[in-house]
């Protein structure tokens, strides 16, 4: 496609308007897709118009100068119609925790992004995020801020490339629409932007992230004044009746080096640093750092048992080139652990990852590998990353390899494997422990020493007083251990926004029997999935955790509404805190003489109300995600083959060496319009027989509810998420170690066998 680089922007795009309309619709119409995705990219309100509505605007030049220079470069490469038609298909959602996507589509523009900044002339649209969405959206949120009469926020970022910039013309948003904001001076872990918001009785807060997401990718988690997510009512009005009406006209930006301690103070520890910018603040930041390492603290359960065995405690941390590397030697200073080796490589902050630059799949493909410490191949390589800098003999005295994503708000663990167990994990000499053991283990361990809660000490509560909540693909153990102790626990649906709804529901006492045909509120439907168990008497929140590695304890019902729980911790997962709360366990393994994988065994598996309950998990694709709008329409595809195999159950199904019993499929809207079922096609956000998207997974149950396949389609990229739980109650100590083996095999052939039937090659 010819253009003549002397003539502006607007000349050029009207010349060769007409040939794009006509490449654009031949793309769609040739190109493999969903019919869904593709009546409605070709729509009014598709792709041809959305890029014909930023090229004919006049306030995104003022705005972002280089904006539509990067479009029309997209334009004449001739060849990118596919990424052009990926960044112009949709606003990019408003969801639960607030925007997250590509930030940029192809490799060399992110390098552009890095180098020349975020007003670089490379491909963006309303459907990736840039400075344009960055700024039209915190726009609306902050008309949204002024209505409500909120005065403050926080505003934090993570290792994200050009975080601090993005930060910075954020708060010049909310600044310039007279609201107050408390910005951090330097990367900062999620966990504490939620903690800082009701400890500075703010209003709500912003942490630029994409969390665990590979590095292409960014997005803002937005926070109320409580540290949570803000409530499905309150998502729905800013949704609706701000971002949907604003246009770019709305957007303006205040001068941060004249804003004034009134309007812009900063946040951070006790002192400033010259490498850092605060315009014409003056002063030390507020240290909130240190009020975060103070409260993470006290929920330890035994410092002395910590300190009493530190010079036994051998721990290795990989930050994953993330924010969470100051906040965990903290931590562990303050616990008195002097043995803690740092990964130098993974330590630096770089929103390149580095790390992961060079990944490939089985079958050759370039993939996008994320930083996240709850995958076995980024554990893997933290601990290759770890033996090629401290030597193979110190790796093989550590007790535990600790890792954080990107804004800390996720922890793994990877622990040693013993000779008596490696026959289970294929010879390896070290495992990642994965989130559903993790925290199996942690609750278990505060379930027997609960007199030591101080939390539960000063309210003087007892365990039948207290409740747990999870997310529904999170494993049985947690509800069974619960039972056992006549604690109550509540399933929500996936996220730690459900989460903390199900906890306030408990709180509140909006819980009871036959809860679902009885409550007549439309919306309850979309957080809460099932509980037991839960009376007047639950009042403290003992846990709050999920499959995809978070944690979090919220406590009992605060005294005001916008505030921490009392004597809880933020309202959100924090992989920092997680991360500490495993050294009680550690501890306790040293002072008794056995291993984890020991005490697993005796207090879990072989808990005759428990049993041997084994998950597994897989990502499809396994590396990376599902490109553009035919990767997305690729994840339908199978999701539709997935929902054929529920005709087969009556004459019969068998995935695997298990046969299927019975499927129940979980549909709450929120992703029906992303993939095309809108309103033209029947969808009505409050008619729940109208939606056709399983936004919250199709699961096929084995005979019982413990033994069930979920599919569930990602939240936060284009890929599929396919979980496995698998229980046998008749196991001992003679017959553990072949019984978990089987299991373990069975799992592996129902991964197989299900990718086979739904059309997945798990070696992409």
């Amino acid at each position: 496609m010819k253009t003549n680089k002397f003539k502006s922007i607007t000349d050029e795009w009207n010349e060769i308007k007409k040939e794009v309309e006509n490449s654009i619709n031949k793309y769609l119409k040739n190109a493999p897709l969903d019919d869904l995705i593709r009546q409605k990219s070709l729509s009014d309100n598709g792709v041809l118009a959305n890029l014909t509505k930023w090229m004919e605007n006049p306030y995104i030049g003022k705005l972002s100068p280089k904006a539509k220079q990067g479009i029309l470069l997209a334009i004449k490469s001739n060849n990118r119609w596919g990424d052009i038609a990926e960044a112009f298909y949709t606003d990019i959602e408003f969801g639960t925790g607030g925007i997250r996507g590509r930030a940029v589509i192809q490799d060399q523009e992110l390098e552009m992004l890095r180098d020349e900044g975020i007003h670089a002339p490379f491909l963006r649209g309303p459907n990736t995020i840039n400075d344009l969405v960055f700024a039209k959206i915190s726009a609306a949120i902050a008309k949204f801020a002024m209505d409500r009469k909120y005065k403050s926020l926080v505003i934090g970022y993570d290792s994200r490339l050009r975080g601090k910039d993005f930060a910075h013309l954020i708060a010049s948003v909310f600044i310039s629409y007279g609201i107050k904001v408390y910005l951090f001076d330097d990367v900062v872990p999620y966990p504490e932007v939620t903690f800082a918001i009701p400890f500075l009785k703010a209003d709500m807060g912003i942490l630029i992230s994409a969390s665990h997401n590979d590095r292409r990718y960014n997005g803002y988690k937005l926070s109320s004044a409580n540290g949570s997510q803000f409530s499905i009512e309150d998502r729905a009005i800013i949704l609706n009746d701000y971002i949907g009406t604003i246009g770019f006209d709305k957007v303006k930006f205040a001068n941060l080096k004249v804003a004034g301690k009134e309007k812009l103070v900063f946040l951070g520890g006790s002192v400033r640093f010259p490498h850092l910018e605060y315009y014409s603040y003056k002063g030390n930041p507020i240290d909130v750092h240190s009020a975060h390492c103070n409260h993470i603290l006290g929920f330890v359960l035994d410092r002395n048992q910590i300190r009493n065995n530190e010079d036994k405690i051998h721990l290795v941390y990989s930050a994953y080139n993330g924010a969470g590397g100051p906040t965990i030697k903290r931590l562990v200073d303050s616990l008195g652990v002097t043995k803690m080796d740092i990964i130098s490589s993974l330590y630096k902050v770089d929103g390149m990852f580095p790390a992961f630059e060079d990944l490939k799949s089985p079958n050759g493909y370039k993939v996008y590998q994320q930083p996240d410490p709850g995958e076995e191949r980024a554990a893997d390589i933290a601990l290759d990353k770890y033996i090629d800098e401290f030597g193979l003999e110190r790796a093989k005295k550590l007790d535990a390899l600790i890792g954080t994503d990107p804004d800390a708000d996720r922890a793994g663990i990877t622990i040693p494997v013993p000779n008596e167990y490696k026959e289970i994990f294929d010879g390896r000499d070290f495992k990642l422990l994965d989130a559903d053991t993790a925290w199996s283990l942690i609750l278990w361990h505060r379930i027997n020493n609960w007199r030591e809660i101080k939390g539960l000490v000063k309210l003087k509560l007892n365990l039948e007083d207290c409740f747990i909540v999870q997310s529904h693909t999170t494993t049985d153990i947690m509800p069974l251990l619960a039972e056992k102790f006549q604690i109550g626990w509540v399933k929500t649906w996936v996220g730690f926004a459900q989460l903390a709804t199900g906890v306030e529901k408990v709180w509140n006492r909006s819980l009871y029997e036959d809860y679902f045909t009885n409550n007549n509120n439309s919306q309850d439907f979309k957080s809460i999935f099932k509980f037991k168990g839960v009376s007047q008497r639950s009042l403290y929140n003992f846990a709050a955790l999920e499959q995809s590695n978070g944690f979090s304890i919220l406590g009992a019902k605060p005294r005001k509404k916008y505030e921490l729980g009392r004597y809880g911790h933020v309202r959100d997962k924090d992989g920092t805190f997680a991360a500490i709360l495993f050294l009680d366990i550690l501890a306790y393994s040293k002072q008794i003489r056995k291993t984890i994988w020991e005490i697993i065994d005796e207090n879990i598996y072989l808990d005759s109300i428990i049993g041997l309950i084994r998950t597994g998990y897989r990502a499809a694709p396994q590396y990376g995600q599902y490109e553009g709008l035919e990767g997305r329409s690729f994840k339908i595809k199978i999701l539709k083959e997935s929902l054929k195999l529920i005709e087969l159950i009556p004459s019969g199904l068998n995935i695997g060496s298990r046969k299927v019993s019975r499927a129940e499929i979980y549909k709450t809207g929120k992703y029906d319009i992303q993939h095309g079922h809108t309103k033209e096609t029947g969808f009505d956000p409050k008619r729940r027989e109208t939606f056709w998207f399983p936004d919250e997974g199709i699961r096929f149950y084995f005979d019982d509810e413990f033994n069930h396949l979920t599919i569930r389609p990602s939240g936060t990229s284009q890929s599929l998420r396919f979980h496995i739980q698998l229980r046998d109650k008749n196991v001992n100590q003679n017959n553990l170690l072949r019984k978990r083996i089987s299991l373990e095999s069975e799992i592996l052939l129902i991964f197989e066998d299900i990718g086979k039937k739904v059309g997945i090659d798990w070696k992409i």
